[in-house]
């Protein structure tokens, strides 16, 4: 961890919403975060509850791979692309966000993916204990469970000095069946789960305790989350600024854009190169982290260029984009790509928990095998 450099008696900001957890992800937070990196805002805190079910989908995903997008879009369930790592997350009408916004300087703030999910993580599950007396757990790399079933989900980002800790507390039920349809899971998903299916393996903190949880005990918590995780910190009740209310309008509009939310896609990302006669093969696989997708767009033996998705939590952000170009003008063979692979997740400036070279190989393998079983059919 970094060493305390910011005035630790200083309060931080604590701010209540109520924006679904689709706008809220494209708008209030990245605003909040900028913020906070430009020292125009203090170490902020904010306690979010949901004002209608919606979905985002992680930063490094293409919806078309994790969604239903024709059942999304006919059962109007509103879908968007968050600029935080992680998977994609159904988040209900009365649920809630616990978001840290925390420059890394600030004693206890954790600077590394590796550290902030235990650290963090274990001490919300204890804040459960303590002020609804549930038996919530830490499950690695980024869950808390109760008895296998997961409570609490979340994303993470690490950039420009701050730390951003999105933490999900299901707090009322959801129509599981929509969410299931939605968010179709891939079987290598759920391979190491306990249950094997969104039904069994979603909880709610109301169905934990047999009865409504009210705003006053999500407060409770937020506070309980603080103390146990960086002590007896001030908490000031504050508002947006103006300039988060600008950054937020902007955001609103640049994420909401069609452009964005397929960004990662094969169809935005392979179309404007492909020529006749090019392939485009698939693997992906699961390592402790989450799912890895790997495709290769490849001509005459050749990587023209290569799509990472997945539902880690990279740092940077932007260490996913360098992993993609180096695969450009490789041979499309093990060796070559193998050896960039390993190279790279040896790289000092890059983190991806929970994600060895092997898991990514063993990507690579399943596109390749795709590769060689097209030229024997030739």
């Amino acid at each position: 961890m970094n060493a305390g450099t910011t005035n630790s008696a200083a309060p931080w900001r604590l701010l209540v919403g109520n924006h679904s957890y689709a706008d809220f992800s494209i708008s209030v937070s990245p605003a909040v975060e900028r913020a906070v990196a430009e020292k125009l805002a203090p170490p902020t805190v904010y306690l979010n509850i949901f004002n209608e079910d919606s979905i985002t989908v992680g930063v490094n995903e293409d919806p078309n791979q994790v969604l239903d997008l024709a059942f999304c879009r006919s059962n109007n369930v509103l879908a968007r692309r968050r600029v935080n790592g992680g998977g994609a997350i159904y988040a209900g009408r009365g649920s809630a966000f616990l978001a840290f916004y925390l420059p890394l300087g600030l004693p206890g703030v954790p600077d590394t993916a590796a550290q902030a999910f235990p650290t963090i993580l274990g001490h919300v599950a204890e804040a459960l204990h303590d002020v609804f007396g549930v038996q919530a757990a830490y499950r690695p790399l980024n869950d808390v469970e109760i008895d296998g079933r997961k409570l609490v989900a979340t994303s993470l980002k690490i950039e420009g000095g701050v730390l951003t800790f999105r933490i999900l507390l299901n707090v009322k039920a959801i129509d599981t069946a929509i969410a299931a349809r939605a968010m179709p899971m891939a079987p290598e998903k759920v391979k190491d789960k306990k249950y094997k299916d969104l039904g069994s393996r979603y909880t709610y903190l109301e169905q934990e305790l047999g009865r409504e949880v009210n705003a006053d005990e999500l407060s409770a918590w937020v506070r309980a989350c603080v103390r146990r995780t960086f002590g007896e910190v001030v908490l000031e009740p504050g508002a947006l600024a103006g300039d988060e209310l600008a950054f937020a309008r902007q955001y609103e509009r640049e994420l909401h854009e069609e452009s964005w939310f397929h960004e990662k896609s094969e169809a935005t990302r392979y179309a404007p190169l492909t020529l006749a006669g090019d392939r485009i093969v698939r693997g992906r696989e699961k390592a402790p982290a989450g799912l890895i997708w790997l495709s290769l767009l490849v001509r005459e033996g050749t990587v023209v260029k290569a799509i990472v998705n997945g539902d880690w939590h990279p740092r940077p952000l932007a260490s996913v984009a360098w992993l993609e170009d180096g695969f450009t003008g490789l041979a499309a063979t093990r060796e070559a790509c193998a050896a960039h692979i390993e190279a790279f997740l040896a790289r000092t400036d890059v983190e991806f928990a929970g994600v060895e070279p092997i898991h990514v190989i063993t990507a690579l393998d399943k596109a390749l095998a795709e590769l060689a079983n097209e030229k024997v059919s030739a």
